[in-house]
């Protein structure tokens, strides 16, 4: 795990580490490890808030060297991201605003901000919402 995200997590869940990642994983409806060249780069999934709701939690860990496949991670979470809300048309996390890196990649991915700042200690986080654009869900 990269040490920002390291941090953010402990900012938000209160510890970090190999396990509260299986816990995310076992939490999870499904979980997937994103590779490039053979390597772990990330490990994503979502959490249901209900089996039958209509809102998963979505979450991404990522690991050293993926800031050496910008654009092919980006797209893979978009990916990702479509597959999951198949599942689940609302998508959403918390990202820590003192991470750029990783507010700029939920925007790309196409996260959009919702609400105002919470506050996790002495970290500022903002809601970003995943919605699956769909004219039926509209109506």
């Amino acid at each position: 795990m990269r040490v920002k995200d390291r941090a953010e997590i402990q900012a938000s869940h209160g510890k970090s580490g190999a396990g509260l990642l299986r816990c995310f994983c076992r939490q999870s409806l499904c979980c997937f490890t994103l590779c490039a060249k053979g390597r772990a780069v990330g490990l994503t999934g979502i959490v249901p808030d209900s089996l039958l709701g209509r809102r998963a939690c979505v979450w991404l860990v990522t690991a050293r060297g993926v800031e050496h496949f910008p654009l092919g991670f980006v797209k893979a979470a978009r990916r990702v991201v479509k597959f999951f809300s198949g599942f689940y048309p609302l998508l959403y996390n918390y990202v820590d605003l003192s991470y750029p890196q990783a507010v700029r990649f939920v925007k790309l991915v196409g996260g959009k901000a919702q609400g105002e700042k919470q506050k996790a200690g002495q970290r500022e986080f903002q809601l970003f919402l995943f919605r699956r654009n769909q004219l039926w869900e509209e109506q």
